[in-house]
């Protein structure tokens, strides 16, 4: 029976630390937007949370990346998933039945457009 709880217990951890999570990533209609690499510099950054159900087959919230590209008028944009540890945090507490992922947008604003300073 021992030899069976180990096994057991590796097929079960590594079910939790799958997901069927996605993230489209389009510009938004009639612009064009430059795909940055991963080491280039981002004037522009954002986090937001995307919320799954059932090891995320089932979207409760997902992020529009293409709505933030539109608003901040961004001309070069990358995006990425992440796990952290609030979203592990967010996960345990709702009983492993709520699956959160980190979504980071960042970019660079199109010539003309940049962060607005509404305090003027």
């Amino acid at each position: 029976m021992r030899t069976l709880i180990a096994p057991v217990g590796l097929v079960f951890l590594a079910l939790l630390l799958t997901g069927c999570f996605t993230t489209d990533l389009t510009a938004p209609r009639g612009k064009s937007v430059r795909i940055m690499s991963k080491n280039e510099p981002a004037a522009f950054r954002d986090e937001h949370k995307d919320f799954y159900l059932l090891y995320g087959i089932l979207p409760i919230w997902r992020t529009k990346p293409e709505e933030i590209i539109e608003r901040e008028g961004l001309a070069e944009v990358r995006v990425q998933t992440e796990d952290t540890v609030s979203d592990a945090v967010i996960n345990v507490i709702t009983g492993l039945i709520v699956f959160p992922q980190t979504v980071v947008v960042e970019g660079n604003y199109a010539p003309g457009r940049g962060p607005t300073d509404d305090t003027k």
